[in-house]
């Protein structure tokens, strides 16, 4: 039966507005996803990097910044939790949870592996002198992690989260921490752009002068030999070296990699390991460098100033 004539200019005036008004919402929820504080992951030579099994390898070379994770927000909630109580020089089994502010659990195959794994941990106690960088395997209900943690020192450890979402193709970057008892921790050393360690001497300087706030740089790491053995890089993570920056308050982090990714284009024993850089705050940050030489995978420290 047909609908009175009369009542026709009503329903599609009806129609339309409900049209307008679905529309209006579509396009200011995609603004407010647009607006998201994420980090763009730069997935390079996209089809060079999907595994045999659908996995995309590789992503996020073009990290340069470093994140006030004070003032970052990111739709996710993260917990760390130890399960015993974490004591000082004891290895102790730890859960990370890793929700969406709707309940969601955000599963292991919900994450990108970028860098050959899926969640990287970044750990530093409160003087900056012990930095672990873990990555949390899948146990147990969708959302839940668990790693094994040996703190150096008592306080509060803070734990910076670095993945990618497969959904948005993005970089999330979360914080959260925990605490460890005992003796308080010892103030902060003061380093150098210099650290030796087994007859190795690590050196991290600026290419191009000192290092301003809030100005593109670039930094290189440099290992001298040891006398009579050749260093020989070997890839950490799919690369030759990995920086992570802090700066004392621990408001953020920088997570930085070698401008030139790709392993083929170097040689292993000259690798090119300069960085580019964004650090936005003058003054002093520490620099861990993450490498494998000669077999053995090694963390040094270095404090880089950053002049105003």
């Amino acid at each position: 039966m047909n609908a009175n004539p009369e009542h026709r200019p009503t329903l599609n005036r009806r129609f339309w507005l409900h049209s307008a008004l679905l529309t209006g919402a579509c396009v200011a929820a995609y603004a407010g996803i647009r607006m998201i504080p994420v980090e763009p992951c730069e997935f390079l030579h996209y089809g060079d990097f999907m595994t045999a099994d659908g996995v995309i390898e590789e992503c996020g070379y073009e990290e340069t910044n470093f994140f006030d994770m004070d003032a970052l927000r990111f739709p996710i909630i993260a917990r760390v939790t130890p399960l015993s109580d974490p004591e000082v020089g004891v290895e102790t089994p730890m859960k990370l949870t890793i929700f969406s502010m709707q309940g969601r659990p955000v599963r292991a195959e919900d994450i990108a592996v970028s860098h050959t794994e899926r969640v990287h941990a970044l750990i530093v106690d409160p003087s900056l002198d012990d930095y672990q960088h873990i990555h949390p395997a899948a146990e147990g209900p969708p959302g839940h992690y668990t790693f094994m943690f040996t703190p150096r020192y008592a306080g509060e450890h803070r734990v910076y989260l670095d993945f990618i979402l497969l959904t948005t193709n993005r970089r999330a970057l979360v914080s959260t921490s925990f605490e460890v008892l005992g003796k308080e921790t010892p103030a902060a050393r003061t380093l150098s752009a210099r650290f030796e360690e087994d007859g190795l001497v690590y050196t991290l300087g600026s290419e191009n002068g000192p290092l301003r706030a809030d100005e593109d740089g670039v930094i290189r790491l440099r290992v001298a030999p040891a006398e009579g053995k050749p260093v020989k890089f070997e890839p950490v993570m799919g690369s030759f070296a990995h920086l992570v920056a802090f700066q004392h308050g621990r408001h953020g982090f920088a997570h930085l990699h070698p401008r030139n990714p790709f392993l083929r284009d170097h040689d292993p024993y000259d690798p090119d390991l300069s960085f580019a850089i964004h650090l936005d705050r003058p003054g002093t940050y520490r620099v861990w460098a993450q490498v494998k030489i000669n077999g053995r995978e090694r963390i040094v420290p270095f404090d880089l100033e950053v002049r105003s």
